[in-house]
Formats: structure tokens, C-alpha cells, sequence
């Protein structure tokens, strides 16, 4: 996957991702509201609806609670696909990989659990939250000074030639 501090990163930035969720769905939310309307039996559309409403929600709650902007899509749709099978993120950690301690609420979560797991469903989505925090991180930027550069230039053009006039004489 990625390199040891990175993996560290992104188990604390699930880790407070799923905290920052967990905190939307207090018994008279929205985002309550709109998990319990979602899973009444409704139409295609409605579902769909209901579905974009609780992305939004969620995003906004993650932009608020500090989580990188690069990351912030795709971490919805982890979420959002967790909160409506009533499966929560009690906690990511580093260990081969990043280890996801999830909750499941029910028999059946449990069981749609397993069946994300299965269709890797759940492996695409942690896939691209994961690719999508890897780009979104800062990367280190290297600043040589013009004149740094121009001297260094020099000197690899004369040893360039001193290396040239050696394989000549051979």
C-alpha cells in the first residue's frame, strides 16, 4: 500500500472521519432523518434523492470537521455507503495495512457487511479515499537557487568533458 507514516495518517484521518459521523446522527438529525427515510420502501428516485441530500450533509460535516479537501469526496461515499447499512468506523490503526475496526448495529448490517466485502464494493471505495489522500498529500518541493544551479551546471560540464578526454585516450 503506502509507506508507514502514511499509513498512520490515514488511520487518523478515518478515525476522525468516523467520529465526525458518528456525531451527525443524534436521534432528531437530519442526517437520522434521512437514513430512516432512506430505508422506508421507496422509490428509485426518491432513494436517489434522499441519498444525494445525505452526501451533502456528510460532506459538509467532514469539510467542517478539518478533513483535507482532496480526500472529502471520496470519504463521503465510504460514509455514506457505511451509514446507510448502519455499519460505523469505530476506529482505523496501521498494521499490515490500515486495519478498519467497524461496527455493525444488527444481524443484518453484519450480513450487508459481508456482502460489500464480497462484491468489493467496500475495497473500491477505501481504494479511492486512499489514492485520493496519497494525491491530496503535501509532497516535499525542492528549491535550488539559480546561482546554486548554475555553479553545479558548471561543474558537471567540466567533468563531462575531463570524463570524455579520458575515453578518448584509451
Amino acid at each position: 500500500m503506502v509507506d508507514r507514516p502514511a499509513e498512520e495518517e490515514f488511520s487518523r484521518l478515518m478515525t476522525e472521519a468516523g467520529r465526525i459521523v458518528s456525531r451527525l446522527q443524534t436521534p432528531r438529525s437530519t442526517v437520522t432523518n434521512l437514513l430512516r427515510r432512506i430505508r422506508e420502501n421507496l422509490s428509485a428516485q426518491e432513494t436517489d434523492e434522499l441519498r444525494e441530500q445525505l452526501k451533502r450533509e456528510i460532506s459538509r460535516a467532514l469539510e467542517l470537521g478539518g478533513i483535507p479537501l482532496g480526500v472529502i469526496d471520496s470519504l463521503t461515499m465510504v460514509f455514506v455507503n457505511l451509514c446507510i447499512n448502519t455499519i460505523e468506523v469505530v476506529h482505523a490503526e496501521p498494521g499490515d495495512s490500515v486495519v478498519l475496526h467497524l461496527k455493525c448495529s444488527s444481524l443484518w448490517a453484519l450480513l450487508r457487511l459481508r456482502e460489500m466485502i464480497l462484491s468489493g464494493l467496500l475495497l473500491r471505495l477505501l481504494s479511492k479515499a486512499i489514492k485520493e489522500f496519497i494525491q491530496s498529500r503535501s509532497r516535499a518541493q525542492l528549491v535550488v537557487l539559480a546561482d546554486d544551479f548554475k555553479s553545479t551546471l558548471s561543474c558537471l560540464t567540466i567533468a563531462s568533458r575531463m570524463f570524455s578526454k579520458t575515453e578518448l585516450q584509451l
